[in-house]
């Protein structure tokens, strides 16, 4: 109201509306209640009144001398801003109280102006669209598939990473898009990669709808004259390759003939084609499976041809372990060659038959090449500076002298496999030295304390493994072909025959590293343990046995199982025994 003094005490009494005797730093109202005195309220209040109150209020000098300070905080525009001061109140101990008023105008600007016409105002422009907002767009199904197809190659442990395959395989996610036939493969490939690390069942590893579609289109870009000869349909072939060798070794199993068909569509192509990187990759990397097929098939390899030998077994600029597989595969290229003499040897001397056996295909070797290594030691050395192991490594195989006066057909073939021999035995003394120092292996007693065979040899990584499998498998076959040719009672049968069982242990030394990076890193044993399986003894037999078939349930292979009868077959058929087997493909006979 209007002419009531405001109260100067305490707001704690003021809220209580007790009276304070105003006893400062705190009243006694407070200190009794034990309340936190919040002082004396403020003395000057300053409110911006604006235009409303009458413009007969006094100004403010500094000469008044009552708020230097106060007037000093008005504005720098004498014609902007002015305080003025509305009215002075003192209490009885001495405080005073100011009122202030904060006008716009200065005094001598307090009067109207005169009226403006009014104006009409202009009309308000459209307001412009709002840009839209900036969105990531979505992956295309391309897009998906290569980024899938990254995420596997280092997906799973060690015996589940497709980076195992080698270096084109990650060239692989790059040309996703280019090609429908490559598309088609890698989808049907990340399908049955993601079921083996997934541990799913045989028959779900190979999706059946992908793998249709994956062969279908395979065989459209066959057809077409400039895909069918182009490397993303020959990566195409090698995938679908890699598939069934995921889906492990079973009744159906089509791996040798994808392989097969890659190696018909390269040698189509011509050597000059595979001078490329990435063709020349593919290669590398299908080299032993094309070598296996031309031994069923009983067909010299192209690959040991002039203009493709230099080429394939290419060593520029690769590490240890692939100059020492590449070297193996080498040797290995030229027996499909002596198989194929010895079927025309036994054509001649019993009735000759024109019937061809397509027998069921299995997975055995593949060429597992992975990043070149610089830290592996060098293949270059003499063997003058190791003693070897392996006694028969270090002596010269020589068949009887009176065995060779005759040029025969099987003595010509006898003096080509005595050539293979002494090459096989220039390199063993180079692996068995690198056993010996241990720059290639360890040997330490075996983990398992049931297992017949007392040590295991363990290699500095799995690729080592394969290059020594496939050497002491190639080795076991030059002997089994040596002793067919033999005449009977040959004393050099037997030393052949104990040399095969000694290198059939050596073999089975493997197992151990072969189980540690499964099912990749074991794909060797479907070739290295059936050569071996012939020289070994009852109980290791029936160990090679039990072991085969545990890998099979590791794939959840229910289609196939592993047996002494298997064995033998498989076992004749690598060493050239039976008819010819023919493996169909798709048709890449342009």
């Amino acid at each position: 109201m209007v002419g009531v003094p405001k109260s100067t005490g305490c707001s704690i009494c003021r809220r209580r509306k007790i009276k304070c005797d105003e006893t400062w730093p705190t009243c006694i109202n407070c200190q009794k209640n034990g309340k936190c005195c919040t002082g004396p309220p403020a003395r000057h209040t300053f409110k911006d009144l604006g235009p409303s109150l009458s413009t007969n209020a006094t100004s403010t000098s500094p000469e008044d001398g009552s708020d230097c300070n106060s007037t000093a905080s008005s504005s720098k525009d004498p014609e902007s801003k002015r305080l003025t001061q509305l009215n002075e109140k003192w209490s009885k101990s001495g405080a005073v109280v100011h009122k202030f008023r904060i006008s716009n105008r200065g005094p001598d600007k307090q009067k109207k102006s005169p009226r403006s016409p009014r104006v009409t105002p202009s009309p308000t422009p459209p307001r412009s669209p709002r840009p839209p907002t900036l969105r990531n767009p979505s992956p295309s199904q391309h897009q998906e598939l290569a980024r899938a197809l990254v995420d596997a190659l280092g997906t799973g442990n060690v015996g589940h990473r497709m980076s195992a395959f080698g270096p084109f395989i990650r060239e692989v996610p790059s040309r996703i898009g280019h090609n429908a036939a490559l598309d088609a493969a890698a989808a049907c490939l990340v399908s049955a990669h993601s079921s083996m690390v997934h541990q799913k069942n045989a028959g779900e590893i190979t999706n059946p709808g992908l793998y249709l579609r994956a062969v279908q289109t395979l065989q459209i870009s066959l057809e077409d004259p400039q895909q069918g000869m182009s490397s993303n349909t020959l990566c195409a072939s090698v995938l679908l390759g890699l598939v069934e060798a995921l889906a492990g070794p079973r009744v159906g199993n089509r791996y040798l003939a994808h392989v097969g068909g890659a190696g018909r569509l390269m040698e189509l192509q011509g050597s000059a084609k595979c001078q490329e990187p990435f063709a020349k990759e593919l290669l590398r990397f299908t080299r032993g499976g094309i070598i296996i097929s031309s031994i069923y098939e009983r067909k010299p390899c192209f690959l040991t041809s002039p203009e493709w030998c230099d080429i394939a077994f290419d060593k520029n600029g690769l590490s240890f372990d692939d100059c020492l597989y590449t070297d193996i595969l080498r040797h290995m290229a030229s027996f499909p060659a002596l198989l194929r003499e010895m079927r025309d040897i036994d054509r001649a001397t019993l009735q000759p038959s024109n019937d061809h056996h397509i027998a069921p295909e299995f997975d055995f070797t593949v060429n597992f090449e992975d990043n070149v290594s610089d830290s592996c030691p060098s293949l270059d050395f003499s063997t003058e500076d190791f003693q070897c192991n392996l006694d028969f490594l270090n002596e010269p195989y020589l068949l009887d002298p009176a065995y060779n006066t005759n040029s025969t057909p099987r003595t010509t073939l006898l003096s080509k496999l005595q050539a293979l021999k002494e090459e096989l035995r220039i390199l063993g003394g180079h692996l068995a030295a690198n056993i010996a120092d241990g720059s290639a292996a360890t040997e330490s007693p075996s983990i398992s304390h049931d297992s017949p065979i007392p040590t295991a040899l363990h290699f500095t990584n799995w690729r080592v493994t394969v290059a020594y499998s496939c050497f002491w498998s190639l080795l076991i076959l030059t002997n089994k072909l040596i002793m067919k040719l033999l005449p009977p009672y040959d004393s050099t049968y037997y030393g052949l025959e104990a040399e095969s069982r000694t290198v059939a242990l050596e073999i089975c030394k493997t197992w151990e590293d072969a189980w540690a990076s499964k099912p990749i890193g074991a794909f060797h044993t479907g070739l290295s343990f059936v050569m071996a399986y012939e020289f070994c003894t009852s109980d290791v037999q029936e160990w090679i046995l039990k072991g085969l078939n545990d890998l099979l349930d590791h794939q959840a292979v229910n289609s196939f199982r592993w047996s002494d009868r298997m064995m033998a077959t498989m076992s004749g058929k690598l060493a050239g025994e039976g008819p010819d087997l023919v493996f169909t493909h798709a048709n890449v006979s342009k």
